[in-house]
């Protein structure tokens, strides 16, 4: 299963009060007590509707919606989509010519950090509007939101939360010893887990270090007006997200809905 490879190998860009909140789950899926269910809807199609002088009734200016809700995997997994299925739908809305524009709608902690390769590989492939709606949207989400969103919408003005710009890792001490044998020919496989273990984690922050910098140099590029100060793994909520940056107003899929219409237009009219 990839998800097994993915829990085990990767670093995972998370938004959490304790890694130990996810620690039942993980358990879970270790042990394969967790197994296939229906996978939620994550595509769907809003539109007007018209009725014509033959009575017959069309659909028009189509919007795509696609949720990307709870933590993010890379892979699909028995009982949920991960980011490649996420970027394969944001490409059919995108080269769908009776689409007009996406809305992403987010609800998310965070996920896999190797998961952003795949959103990276869209950035110059978007052309309709693309409007992020957040409930939450932190870590590895709120990358994908700055980067491929024109307007970071959020979903009410008191719990809406983005941000978490940054990489962390939690290392638990094993509470027996652990021994680590290595040929002279492989002396530096797995040095910095073993430098770990002997209380040096410089080469583990030097890893975190260069993706916590691409993380914000992205963030960034896609969002210039931020403030240096929500660069570094804060969340906010509500207006003092708006405040620094992070997001650019308050509204639900219905305004965001009348914007990318709105945004569609004025293309077609500067065209």
């Amino acid at each position: 299963m990839n998800i097994l490879s993915e829990i085990l190998r990767d670093v995972w860009l998370m938004e959490t009060p304790t890694p130990n909140y996810y620690r039942p789950i993980v358990d879970n899926i270790l042990s394969g007590k967790i197994t296939d269910a229906e996978k939620p809807l994550v595509y769907t199609v809003l539109s007007k509707r018209e009725s014509l002088a033959s009575g017959d009734i069309i659909e028009k200016d189509k919007v795509a919606v696609i949720s990307m809700i709870g933590p993010m995997t890379k892979y699909n997994t028995g009982c949920d989509y991960g980011a490649e299925y996420f970027a394969s739908e944001i490409m059919k809305a995108q080269n769908n010519e009776e689409i007009k524009g996406i809305i992403l709608f987010m609800d998310g902690p965070g996920g896999n950090a190797n998961a952003i390769t795949l959103f990276q590989a869209l950035k110059g492939k978007i052309t309709k509007p693309v409007v992020s709606v957040v409930d939450t949207a932190c870590s590895l989400h709120y990358w994908i939101a700055s980067m491929l969103s024109d307007h970071i919408m959020l979903n009410n003005d008191f719990t809406a939360e983005v941000g978490s710009i940054g990489a962390m890792i939690v290392f638990e001490k094993p509470n027996n010893e652990i021994k680590i044998i290595r040929p002279k020919e492989s002396k530096d496989k797995n040095q910095a887990i073993v430098e770990a273990l002997e209380g040096n984690f410089s080469a583990l922050e030097e890893r975190l270090s260069v993706l916590a910098q691409r993380f914000q140099k992205e963030v960034k590029e896609a969002r210039p007006k931020i403030k240096e100060e929500a660069i570094f793994g804060k969340t906010y909520t509500a207006q003092s997200a708006i405040d620094v940056g992070l997001a650019d107003s308050f509204g639900g899929i219905t305004e965001a809905y009348n914007l990318i219409l709105a945004k569609s237009e004025l293309t077609k009219i500067n065209k």
